[in-house]
């Protein structure tokens, strides 16, 4: 918003163009962005935006946006936003086909030096910045490639698969308690990690169908003190009254959505079923295939270490007395979650399942106490042995 001409400068013959002073709007992002509905954006800027075009090679080389240092400011409500209209990206499809121009826009690479978000809430305050980000698109194998290899099309089915990666070096974190200033400020500091996002859309609209959303993690060292410990959870319990109603409102709106689809997937399940017959891409199609919208963390090593602080707080114990401190050391975790899946649905399509039962409905039953406890003992057996 309030873009002027002296703010421009491109040049349409060599594919090139420079903006300066970017103020971005802040209800568009917010509703683009599909932030939860207890945060709001109060503002965006960007120092510096250039881009590069080769237009002879538009459908192999993808267009390269540069941004210098993005600004970002966001609150807590002190009562829930409405929903948007469009209620995010998904909604945002059009009358016309997926066609050679939304190639091309789902095929940028993007690249952002610095990005500053400053977090405000009456219980405190948290500044974040994550440096040197990149997005681009990858094959399903998430390798580089020729950028027609970057999408996978099943025309039966009149869907298309896209997965873009996004990249950064590190992330600082810095939080501090705005009403008690006995609290100690809390920091947290991560190396480089990714997030690989598969997105489904539909050809005949553009409709975003499904996401697919894999944050890695290499390591993570966090090193807290008992002060800092009840920060965390000082900070914690001040949003999470906000929280639970948001996610209980976004919930059911979601869910709705969802369930509207499902007469049109059991529909396309019964196709996959009485074909025999699938070519390559088809069959890329169908192994990377985003049932549902699903969420997934890995981090490859998680090292905590807690310790007491000096003072009257310290333990008696005499092998304790001059300090103690915990140190809880995790590998190879990860976490998937789907959070708009019936109960009693089919489950075979997801990631590292352990345990597969003929009849969900049985987990569910509170008729019978018993042979609901005998079933949870039998999962935690088969699962540690």
């Amino acid at each position: 918003k309030n873009l002027s001409p002296d703010k421009i400068n491109v040049s349409t013959f060599k594919g090139e163009g420079e903006l300066t002073s970017l103020e971005l709007d802040e209800i568009v992002l917010t509703d683009l962005l599909e932030l939860p509905l207890w945060l709001r954006l109060t503002s965006a800027w960007c120092n510096k935006v250039s881009f590069r075009v080769q237009w002879t090679r538009l459908k192999t080389v993808p267009i390269f946006i540069s941004l210098d240092e993005v600004n970002v400011e966001v609150e807590t409500c002190e009562e829930l936003r409405s929903m948007s209209v469009h209620q995010g990206l998904s909604n945002y499809g059009t009358s016309t086909k997926y066609n050679y121009i939304n190639k091309v826009i789902d095929g940028m690479t993007i690249s952002v030096n610095a990005v500053i978000i400053t977090f405000k809430s009456p219980a405190f305050r948290a500044d974040v910045q994550i440096m040197r980000i990149l997005v681009e698109s990858k094959s399903p194998k998430w390798q580089k490639c020729d950028l027609t290899m970057t999408r996978c099309k099943d025309t039966a089915k009149g869907q298309v698969l896209i997965f873009k990666e996004l990249e950064w070096q590190n992330l600082r974190l810095e939080a501090c308690s705005t009403k008690d200033e006995n609290l100690p400020p809390l920091r947290l500091l991560t190396n480089k990690a990714k997030c690989r996002i598969t997105i489904k859309k539909r050809i005949s609209d553009c409709f975003v169908m499904g996401c697919k959303l894999l944050l890695i993690l290499d390591d993570l060292l966090w090193v807290l003190t008992d002060s800092q410990l009840k920060a965390v959870l000082h900070f914690v319990d001040s949003l999470s009254g906000l929280v639970q109603k948001a996610t209980e409102v976004t919930r059911t709106k979601k869910a709705a959505r969802k369930l509207e689809m499902l007469p049109e997937y059991q529909a396309q399940v019964a196709q996959e079923a009485r074909a025999t017959e699938f070519n390559r891409r088809e069959q890329i199609f169908a192994a990377c295939d985003v049932v549902e919208t699903s969420y997934h963390f890995w981090a490859k090593k998680i090292d905590l270490h807690l310790s007491d602080d000096a003072g009257d707080g310290r333990s008696c114990h005499p092998l304790l007395s001059k300090g103690c401190a915990l140190r809880m050391l995790v590998h190879q975790l990860k976490v998937d979650c789907y959070p708009y899946h019936l109960a009693a649905g089919d489950r075979s399509h997801w990631a590292r399942l352990v345990f597969r039962s003929n009849n969900m409905h049985s987990w569910f039953s509170f008729e019978s106490p018993c042979n609901y406890y005998s079933h949870f003992l039998l999962f935690l057996t088969k699962l540690l042995c």
